[in-house]
Protein backbone atom coordinates (compact mmCIF):
# COMPACT_ATOMS: atom_id res chain seq x y z
CA UNK A 1 0.00 0.00 0.00
CA UNK A 2 1.58 3.14 -1.03
CA UNK A 3 2.44 6.15 1.43
CA UNK A 4 0.00 8.97 2.06
CA UNK A 5 1.68 12.02 0.69
CA UNK A 6 1.25 14.21 3.77
CA UNK A 7 2.51 11.06 5.64
CA UNK A 8 6.10 11.50 3.23
CA UNK A 9 6.22 15.16 3.67
CA UNK A 10 6.37 14.59 7.59
CA UNK A 11 8.79 11.82 7.40
CA UNK A 12 10.75 14.03 5.02
CA UNK A 13 10.76 16.77 7.61
CA UNK A 14 11.78 15.10 10.85
CA UNK A 15 14.94 13.90 8.48
CA UNK A 16 18.08 14.06 10.38
CA UNK A 17 20.49 16.81 9.05
CA UNK A 18 24.38 16.71 8.64
CA UNK A 19 26.46 18.79 11.11
CA UNK A 20 28.17 20.87 8.45
CA UNK A 21 24.70 22.07 7.17
CA UNK A 22 23.69 23.04 10.89
CA UNK A 23 26.31 24.74 11.23
CA UNK A 24 25.60 26.89 8.07
CA UNK A 25 22.56 27.46 9.25
CA UNK A 26 23.35 28.69 12.58
CA UNK A 27 25.92 31.45 11.27
CA UNK A 28 23.22 32.30 8.65
CA UNK A 29 21.01 33.00 11.30
CA UNK A 30 24.13 35.40 13.48
CA UNK A 31 25.03 37.16 10.27
CA UNK A 32 21.37 38.33 8.98
CA UNK A 33 21.31 41.15 11.51
CA UNK A 34 24.51 42.55 10.39
CA UNK A 35 23.76 42.31 6.77
CA UNK A 36 20.72 44.48 7.38
CA UNK A 37 22.35 46.84 9.60
CA UNK A 38 24.72 47.50 6.15
CA UNK A 39 21.58 48.52 4.52
CA UNK A 40 20.47 52.11 4.82
CA UNK A 41 16.43 51.92 4.35
CA UNK A 42 15.97 55.06 6.83
CA UNK A 43 15.72 52.98 10.20
CA UNK A 44 19.61 51.75 10.05
CA UNK A 45 22.76 53.44 9.60
CA UNK A 46 24.56 53.67 6.34
CA UNK A 47 27.47 51.72 5.56
CA UNK A 48 30.69 52.98 7.12
CA UNK A 49 32.80 54.95 4.78
CA UNK A 50 36.56 53.46 3.59
CA UNK A 51 39.06 55.70 5.23
CA UNK A 52 40.66 58.09 3.39
CA UNK A 53 44.14 57.30 1.21
CA UNK A 54 46.94 58.42 3.41
CA UNK A 55 47.95 60.47 0.97
CA UNK A 56 44.90 62.59 0.40
CA UNK A 57 44.82 63.59 4.03
CA UNK A 58 45.21 67.71 4.55
CA UNK A 59 47.90 69.16 6.39
CA UNK A 60 46.60 71.26 10.12
CA UNK A 61 46.61 74.94 9.50
CA UNK A 62 48.93 76.60 11.55
CA UNK A 63 49.99 80.11 12.18
CA UNK A 64 53.34 80.57 10.79
CA UNK A 65 54.16 82.93 14.02
CA UNK A 66 52.26 83.92 17.25
CA UNK A 67 52.69 85.31 20.84
CA UNK A 68 53.52 88.04 22.11
CA UNK A 69 56.97 88.27 23.52
CA UNK A 70 57.72 90.24 26.35
CA UNK A 71 54.43 91.94 25.81
CA UNK A 72 51.96 91.51 28.60
CA UNK A 73 48.43 91.76 28.03
CA UNK A 74 45.40 92.12 30.75
CA UNK A 75 41.44 92.55 29.95
CA UNK A 76 39.45 94.44 32.53
CA UNK A 77 36.48 96.88 33.11
CA UNK A 78 37.63 99.27 35.73
CA UNK A 79 35.94 102.31 36.03
CA UNK A 80 38.81 105.27 36.27
CA UNK A 81 38.68 109.46 35.69
CA UNK A 82 38.70 110.93 32.72
CA UNK A 83 41.88 110.78 30.61
CA UNK A 84 42.48 114.36 31.61
CA UNK A 85 42.43 114.18 34.70
CA UNK A 86 44.55 110.73 34.98
CA UNK A 87 47.38 112.74 33.49
CA UNK A 88 47.21 115.43 35.55
CA UNK A 89 46.66 112.86 39.05
CA UNK A 90 50.18 111.27 37.93
CA UNK A 91 51.71 114.55 37.83
CA UNK A 92 50.54 115.62 41.46
CA UNK A 93 52.58 116.10 44.13
CA UNK A 94 51.02 113.89 46.23
CA UNK A 95 52.42 110.75 46.22
CA UNK A 96 49.37 109.33 47.15
CA UNK A 97 47.32 110.97 44.10
CA UNK A 98 49.90 109.74 41.98
CA UNK A 99 49.75 106.09 43.44
CA UNK A 100 45.97 106.03 43.08
CA UNK A 101 46.35 107.15 39.03
CA UNK A 102 48.76 104.72 38.73
CA UNK A 103 46.47 101.84 40.26
CA UNK A 104 43.31 103.19 38.03
CA UNK A 105 46.14 102.01 34.70
CA UNK A 106 46.85 99.30 35.74
CA UNK A 107 50.74 99.64 36.71
CA UNK A 108 52.69 97.17 38.55
CA UNK A 109 52.26 96.39 42.05
CA UNK A 110 56.11 97.82 42.80
CA UNK A 111 54.85 101.21 41.96
CA UNK A 112 52.18 100.81 44.52
CA UNK A 113 53.83 100.53 47.79
CA UNK A 114 54.21 103.20 50.79
CA UNK A 115 57.03 104.90 50.55
CA UNK A 116 57.86 107.61 47.78
CA UNK A 117 55.97 106.86 44.47
CA UNK A 118 57.85 107.94 41.22
CA UNK A 119 57.02 110.43 38.39
CA UNK A 120 56.46 109.41 35.02
CA UNK A 121 59.39 110.13 32.96
CA UNK A 122 57.02 110.96 30.41
CA UNK A 123 53.03 110.39 29.21
CA UNK A 124 51.28 110.17 25.88
CA UNK A 125 47.60 110.37 25.48
CA UNK A 126 45.85 109.62 22.51
CA UNK A 127 42.08 110.08 21.35
CA UNK A 128 41.50 107.49 18.42
CA UNK A 129 38.50 105.77 17.13
CA UNK A 130 39.27 102.44 17.93
CA UNK A 131 36.06 101.16 18.44
CA UNK A 132 32.36 100.78 16.27
CA UNK A 133 30.92 103.99 18.24
CA UNK A 134 31.26 107.75 16.92
CA UNK A 135 32.65 108.24 20.63
CA UNK A 136 36.74 108.65 20.50
CA UNK A 137 38.51 106.55 22.85
CA UNK A 138 41.64 107.21 24.72
CA UNK A 139 45.12 105.46 24.94
CA UNK A 140 46.97 106.59 28.15
CA UNK A 141 50.74 105.72 27.69
CA UNK A 142 53.20 106.34 30.74
CA UNK A 143 56.92 105.72 30.79
CA UNK A 144 58.08 104.84 34.53
CA UNK A 145 61.70 103.56 35.67
CA UNK A 146 61.17 100.00 34.44
CA UNK A 147 58.31 99.43 32.63
CA UNK A 148 56.23 101.19 30.14
CA UNK A 149 51.85 101.17 30.70
CA UNK A 150 49.79 101.69 28.33
CA UNK A 151 46.07 101.60 29.84
CA UNK A 152 42.80 101.24 26.79
CA UNK A 153 40.12 103.68 28.14
CA UNK A 154 36.88 103.40 26.81
CA UNK A 155 33.98 106.00 27.35
CA UNK A 156 30.62 105.36 28.92
CA UNK A 157 28.28 108.46 28.59
CA UNK A 158 29.83 110.66 31.06
CA UNK A 159 32.17 108.41 33.09
CA UNK A 160 35.42 106.70 31.36
CA UNK A 161 36.35 102.71 31.80
CA UNK A 162 39.67 101.28 31.75
CA UNK A 163 39.40 98.20 29.12
CA UNK A 164 42.84 97.05 29.27
CA UNK A 165 46.32 97.44 29.90
CA UNK A 166 49.59 96.50 28.06
CA UNK A 167 52.87 96.35 30.12
CA UNK A 168 56.23 96.12 28.90
CA UNK A 169 59.66 95.44 31.31
CA UNK A 170 62.08 97.97 29.98
CA UNK A 171 64.41 99.83 31.36
CA UNK A 172 63.93 104.18 31.41
CA UNK A 173 68.11 103.50 30.77
CA UNK A 174 67.85 101.60 27.41
CA UNK A 175 67.66 104.37 24.92
CA UNK A 176 65.89 102.40 22.23
CA UNK A 177 62.74 101.99 24.17
CA UNK A 178 60.13 105.04 24.13
CA UNK A 179 56.73 105.16 24.42
CA UNK A 180 56.80 106.34 20.48
CA UNK A 181 58.72 102.97 19.59
CA UNK A 182 56.14 100.97 21.72
CA UNK A 183 53.16 102.21 20.51
CA UNK A 184 52.20 103.47 16.99
CA UNK A 185 48.54 104.39 16.11
CA UNK A 186 47.35 103.15 12.32
CA UNK A 187 44.28 102.98 10.51
CA UNK A 188 42.52 100.23 10.55
CA UNK A 189 42.64 96.87 7.59
CA UNK A 190 38.95 96.36 8.11
CA UNK A 191 37.64 100.37 8.14
CA UNK A 192 39.60 102.93 7.51
CA UNK A 193 37.83 105.25 9.22
CA UNK A 194 38.77 103.52 12.25
CA UNK A 195 41.74 102.76 13.69
CA UNK A 196 43.99 100.62 15.90
CA UNK A 197 46.67 100.01 18.14
CA UNK A 198 50.12 98.40 17.36
CA UNK A 199 52.51 97.15 19.95
CA UNK A 200 56.38 95.89 19.85
CA UNK A 201 58.42 94.58 22.74
CA UNK A 202 61.82 93.79 21.76
CA UNK A 203 63.68 90.86 23.68
CA UNK A 204 67.13 90.73 23.54
CA UNK A 205 68.94 87.54 24.58
CA UNK A 206 72.63 87.32 26.09
CA UNK A 207 74.31 86.37 23.11
CA UNK A 208 72.81 89.54 21.19
CA UNK A 209 69.89 87.55 19.66
CA UNK A 210 67.03 89.56 19.48
CA UNK A 211 63.06 89.31 18.98
CA UNK A 212 60.66 91.80 18.38
CA UNK A 213 57.12 90.86 18.93
CA UNK A 214 53.95 92.94 17.51
CA UNK A 215 50.06 93.16 18.53
CA UNK A 216 47.36 94.90 16.73
CA UNK A 217 44.71 95.60 19.17
CA UNK A 218 41.32 97.18 18.52
CA UNK A 219 37.59 97.48 20.76
CA UNK A 220 35.12 95.40 19.51
CA UNK A 221 31.88 94.01 21.18
CA UNK A 222 32.95 97.05 23.76
CA UNK A 223 36.24 95.26 24.88
CA UNK A 224 40.04 95.32 23.58
CA UNK A 225 40.56 92.66 21.63
CA UNK A 226 44.07 91.54 20.17
CA UNK A 227 43.40 90.79 16.31
CA UNK A 228 46.41 89.40 15.77
CA UNK A 229 49.90 89.02 17.22
CA UNK A 230 53.41 87.77 15.63
CA UNK A 231 57.23 87.81 15.54
CA UNK A 232 57.61 90.98 13.25
CA UNK A 233 61.32 90.54 13.38
CA UNK A 234 64.67 88.65 14.55
CA UNK A 235 67.51 88.44 14.53
CA UNK A 236 69.73 85.23 15.51
CA UNK A 237 73.85 85.62 14.90
CA UNK A 238 74.68 82.82 17.30
CA UNK A 239 74.58 79.90 15.20
CA UNK A 240 78.18 78.30 14.52
CA UNK A 241 77.62 76.31 11.66
CA UNK A 242 76.39 79.97 9.64
CA UNK A 243 78.89 83.01 10.46
CA UNK A 244 77.15 86.48 10.60
CA UNK A 245 73.35 86.82 11.04
CA UNK A 246 70.15 85.17 10.19
CA UNK A 247 67.60 87.99 9.91
CA UNK A 248 63.18 87.69 9.76
CA UNK A 249 60.84 90.41 9.38
CA UNK A 250 57.48 90.09 9.08
CA UNK A 251 54.31 92.42 8.42
CA UNK A 252 50.58 92.21 8.14
CA UNK A 253 49.10 93.29 4.53
CA UNK A 254 45.85 92.96 3.01
CA UNK A 255 44.74 91.17 -0.06
CA UNK A 256 44.46 93.64 -3.12
CA UNK A 257 41.64 91.52 -4.17
CA UNK A 258 39.13 91.94 -0.93
CA UNK A 259 41.40 94.23 1.28
CA UNK A 260 38.59 94.13 3.76
CA UNK A 261 38.70 90.41 4.83
CA UNK A 262 41.60 89.02 3.37
CA UNK A 263 45.37 89.56 4.75
CA UNK A 264 48.58 88.15 3.95
CA UNK A 265 51.14 87.56 6.44
CA UNK A 266 54.49 88.00 4.99
CA UNK A 267 57.57 86.52 5.94
CA UNK A 268 61.04 87.42 4.92
CA UNK A 269 63.83 86.11 5.52
CA UNK A 270 67.75 87.16 4.84
CA UNK A 271 71.52 86.68 5.83
CA UNK A 272 74.46 89.20 7.10
CA UNK A 273 77.61 88.27 6.27
CA UNK A 274 80.37 88.87 9.09
CA UNK A 275 81.49 91.89 7.49
CA UNK A 276 78.01 92.95 7.03
CA UNK A 277 76.61 92.04 10.30
CA UNK A 278 79.64 94.37 11.87
CA UNK A 279 78.72 97.45 9.97
CA UNK A 280 77.37 100.45 12.44
CA UNK A 281 73.81 100.44 10.20
CA UNK A 282 73.67 96.76 10.57
CA UNK A 283 70.70 97.48 13.03
CA UNK A 284 68.89 99.59 11.01
CA UNK A 285 65.76 98.27 9.24
CA UNK A 286 66.31 100.27 5.92
CA UNK A 287 70.17 98.29 6.07
CA UNK A 288 68.42 94.90 6.56
CA UNK A 289 65.47 94.98 4.26
CA UNK A 290 68.25 95.58 1.53
CA UNK A 291 69.17 91.85 2.25
CA UNK A 292 66.15 89.61 2.35
CA UNK A 293 66.34 87.53 -0.35
CA UNK A 294 63.14 84.32 0.48
CA UNK A 295 59.61 85.40 0.89
CA UNK A 296 56.71 83.45 1.96
CA UNK A 297 52.95 84.73 2.22
CA UNK A 298 50.22 82.90 5.15
CA UNK A 299 46.60 84.08 4.00
CA UNK A 300 44.31 85.11 6.99
CA UNK A 301 40.63 85.98 7.14
CA UNK A 302 38.54 87.86 10.37
CA UNK A 303 37.09 85.36 12.05
CA UNK A 304 33.63 87.17 13.92
CA UNK A 305 33.44 83.69 15.98
CA UNK A 306 36.75 84.02 17.70
CA UNK A 307 37.29 88.07 16.67
CA UNK A 308 41.10 87.14 15.60
CA UNK A 309 42.73 87.16 12.42
CA UNK A 310 42.69 83.04 11.23
CA UNK A 311 45.00 81.57 9.14
CA UNK A 312 43.41 79.83 6.20
CA UNK A 313 46.25 77.88 4.56
CA UNK A 314 49.43 76.95 5.31
CA UNK A 315 52.51 79.39 4.37
CA UNK A 316 53.34 78.89 0.52
CA UNK A 317 55.18 81.40 -2.33
CA UNK A 318 53.83 84.79 -2.47
CA UNK A 319 51.89 84.97 -6.03
CA UNK A 320 50.18 87.89 -7.48
CA UNK A 321 46.60 87.60 -6.41
CA UNK A 322 44.18 87.53 -9.05
CA UNK A 323 42.36 90.76 -10.83
CA UNK A 324 39.30 92.30 -9.80
CA UNK A 325 36.34 90.89 -11.79
CA UNK A 326 34.94 93.74 -13.90
CA UNK A 327 31.83 94.69 -12.80
CA UNK A 328 28.92 94.35 -15.17
CA UNK A 329 26.98 96.57 -16.70
CA UNK A 330 24.15 98.52 -15.82
CA UNK A 331 21.08 97.14 -17.52
CA UNK A 332 19.52 99.44 -20.40
CA UNK A 333 16.18 100.33 -18.85
CA UNK A 334 18.07 100.93 -15.57
CA UNK A 335 19.25 104.90 -15.03
CA UNK A 336 23.18 104.76 -14.15
CA UNK A 337 23.94 107.23 -10.95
Amino acid sequence: MPTPPSHALRRAGTKPHSPARLTACILAVLLAPLAAAQRHNGLSSPPTAPPPPKGLAGKAIVPVSTGMGALQFASVNYGVPAPQSLTRQLEADDDRTRAAALSAIGSPAQYLGRGHTPYPHSIQLSFVALGLTDELDAILTVELDQHIVSAVLMPHGDSWARIATLTYATSFANPSTTPATFLRIARSLMQHERYRAVYRATTVAANGDLTENEAHLRILNNKAVILISFASSARVCSNPKRPGCDITHRWLQPDPVDPSQHFFLVTANGHLSPHEAADPLASDTTFQQSHLHTFTCQPFNYSDTTERYEPTANPGPCTASAPQPPTPPAAPHEPVH
